[in-house]
């Protein structure tokens, strides 16, 4: 990869091939942040704010202890798969250079060996239970987020190399999203895609990706499956934004047994799928409606980050996640073409996280920052392929599209 004069481009390429050398060392295989909330004695502090925020604290300041002492076991995500697929496939139309486009057959093999074969089509879940109030989803359960993004990283495969066995999984993909996902319609005529098999909350991030998706598959493979649902769950989301251009996380009912604040809260880093699953629509089925969210959007989701470029949430600053620095760097890359304000974000976003949350000795990003000290778990879905796919897009987008 050629340097570049500019110190904040030169930065990202360096932290790339940073991560690419410490991916090919350790490989995906690791701890997440979300492994370690379901054990037994965890899950029980989880009800009481306290208790919720001190067993917290106390695995974010130690975490391969807490993870040791609860006999939690490293696991491999499909998550982080498809997401280091992305990445690589983005450095591939980039530089030219095949050993990333090796790299990402490499994850897209693992993904086609590990689909759960009791749905039908090609899906995949966590290598972990999620558990929560009025949630139940067992270990590698499908999840509509992880199929979206793996079908998306198929597509972005069959695109670059012309493989008809990358479309026939993006198909398949879509098959399970049609067949074995549930969609719940809405009394208003619209609907939403569910956010997993066992899992029927309305989450705006998850039903606009899972329709992005299916908008993206027929511009690839020329077929429209879906058409309709993903028009109508367009619409909830779409329908569903506040006058001040944010999304709640998700939507519930006082009926439905889901944490309430949960489902109210405005984020970060799911502000950010958001937009950029409107942008992936808009550019399939460009609509005024469509641009005139995005612009509201975008325009809300500029306060969520300090004049530094410190990514933050509607309730205040701290805990600094990577996860919400990844998109900070990955959301304004990708809609910088639409909307050019969003350049310096992605700029600043970047040179706040690679001063204080990239390991100097070899380029891993730790988890979080607080007031007074940085969780440096190591996370290889959290944190690893969202910060790799992130620099991959933000350079793709400031040097092949300067």
């Amino acid at each position: 990869m050629e340097s570049s004069n500019q110190s904040i481009i030169a930065a990202a390429q360096s932290w790339v091939l940073e991560l690419d050398t410490w991916i090919a060392r350790h490989g995906l295989t690791g701890y997440d942040p979300f492994d370690v909330k379901q054990h037994g004695l965890v899950r029980r502090a989880q009800g009481r704010p306290l208790l919720r925020k001190g067993t917290t604290l106390l695995c974010d300041l130690f975490p391969l202890a807490a993870r040791r002492v609860l006999g939690v076991a490293p696991s491999e995500n499909p998550k982080a798969h498809a997401l280091v697929a992305l990445g690589k496939l983005r450095l591939f139309q980039l530089t030219a250079d095949e050993s990333y486009l090796d790299g990402a057959k490499a994850s897209l093999d693992w993904l086609l060996r590990r689909g759960n074969k009791d749905f039908p089509g090609l899906c995949w879940g966590y290598p972990f239970d999620v558990t929560a109030r009025g949630l139940n989803t067992p270990k590698d359960t499908p999840v509509a987020v992880v199929c979206a993004q793996g079908g998306e990283a198929f597509l972005r495969a069959a695109s670059l190399t012309g493989n008809d066995s990358y479309v026939s999984a993006a198909r398949s993909v879509a098959t399970f999203l049609l067949e074995g996902l549930p969609y719940l319609d809405q009394p208003d005529g619209t609907g939403c895609f569910a956010y997993a098999v066992t899992d029927r909350r309305r989450v705006h991030n998850a039903n606009l990706l899972v329709a992005a998706f299916l908008r993206q598959l027929a511009d690839v493979a020329g077929e429209n499956p879906g058409a309709e649902r993903a028009e109508r769950a367009e619409a909830f989301s779409l329908s569903r934004q506040r006058p001040d251009g944010a999304w709640p996380y998700g939507e519930s009912d006082a009926a439905e047994p889901y944490e309430a604040s949960l489902m109210r809260l405005v984020d970060h880093h799911h502000t950010g799928f958001v937009l950029r699953a409107l942008h992936a629509i808009q550019h399939s089925r460009p609509t005024g409606d469509m641009e005139e969210a995005l612009h509201r959007g975008m325009r809300y989701y500029r306060t969520l980050f300090t004049p530094s470029g410190m990514p933050i949430t509607a309730s205040g600053r701290y805990p600094v996640d990577i996860h919400a620095r990844a998109e900070g760097i990955l959301c304004p890359s990708v809609l910088m073409k639409a909307l050019p304000s969003a350049r310096g974000l992605a700029q600043k976003t970047l040179k706040w996280t690679y001063l204080h949350l990239r390991r100097p000795a070899d380029g891993a990003p730790y988890y979080r920052q607080y007031p007074f000290f940085r969780s440096k778990l190591v996370a290889p879905r959290w944190g690893v392929a969202w910060i790799y796919r992130a620099l991959a897009e933000f350079l793709f987008h400031h040097t092949a599209h300067p």
